[in-house]
């Protein structure tokens, strides 16, 4: 499982200490459930975006989005039915149908759901995977549990490669005008072979994982020495006071 969510590059994030940077993502996710405007939600939520652009690009910046695009749909759609209180903002005959609490609700739950899925995105897409572990081991993380994060964000985008893969080649294999005449129910009915296959890729991975973690000393009573530090970051004093200051300036202007 080579597969991780680090994209190299040279922006101003990838200079930054990890430790810092796994403070202001803790930060910034905090930050978006204070009492806050929704203005003030959302012109984060698009200084979070202008920030990945930058530094990682925006191919990857719109990936990501792609990738979170069904699940926030579904949460705005659905979101304003839970409230029916507050005043009425599209109604039929004299059933209220969504409320004016109700959209307000489903736009800031969607703009925090946003907001977190980038923040955490832009720590993992700028830090490689060593230094993320390194960093949760100095905030005094257990390291088994700093391996099962480290493991997690390396195997999920493992699966979903390879979900990606098997998806193509039953494509090609169908032919691509089959793919755009089919019914909506086909497709859904031809995705229970896909997700058959990479269950099997999935299960035939566990005994590299296995090998992996026994690879890293996991189970052992040993006491875990490391090969890497974090010692060439020079700026940690200053990171620090910029991942602290950020969310407090943000706060002093957006606080409700």
């Amino acid at each position: 499982m080579t597969t991780n969510t680090f994209v190299a590059g040279d922006g101003f994030l990838y200079r930054m200490d990890p430790r810092a940077k796994i403070m202001a993502m803790l930060l910034v996710c905090v930050f978006l459930f204070l009492g806050i405007t929704l203005e003030g939600l959302y012109a984060t939520v698009v200084l979070l975006i202008l920030v990945g652009s930058v530094n990682t690009g925006i191919q990857h910046t719109g990936r990501t989005f792609k990738s979170i695009l069904p699940m926030l749909i579904f949460m705005v759609l659905f979101m304003p039915f839970n409230v029916r209180g507050g005043e009425s903002l599209i109604s039929i005959g004299s059933f209220t149908l969504i409320t004016r609490e109700g959209a307000l609700q489903a736009a800031r739950l969607g703009g925090r759901f946003i907001g977190i899925t980038y923040a955490c995105t832009l720590l993992f897409a700028t830090t490689p995977m060593t230094d993320v572990m390194l960093g949760l081991r100095w905030y005094r993380l257990p390291y088994k549990a700093s391996l099962v994060v480290t493991l997690a964000f390396t195997y999920i985008p493992f699966i979903a490669d390879s979900f990606i893969q098997i998806t193509e080649s039953h494509r090609l294999r169908e032919g691509g005008d089959l793919e755009k005449k089919r019914s909506v129910f086909k497709r859904l009915k031809d995705l229970l072979p896909t997700l058959t296959s990479a269950l099997v890729v999935a299960l035939r991975s566990i005994p590299y994982l296995a090998m992996s973690l026994e690879q890293r000393g996991f189970g052992r009573k040993e006491k875990r020495t490391s090969y890497h530090s974090l010692d060439s970051y020079r700026h940690t004093f200053t990171d620090f006071l910029i991942s602290f200051t950020i969310p407090i300036v943000l706060w002093l202007i957006f606080k409700a």
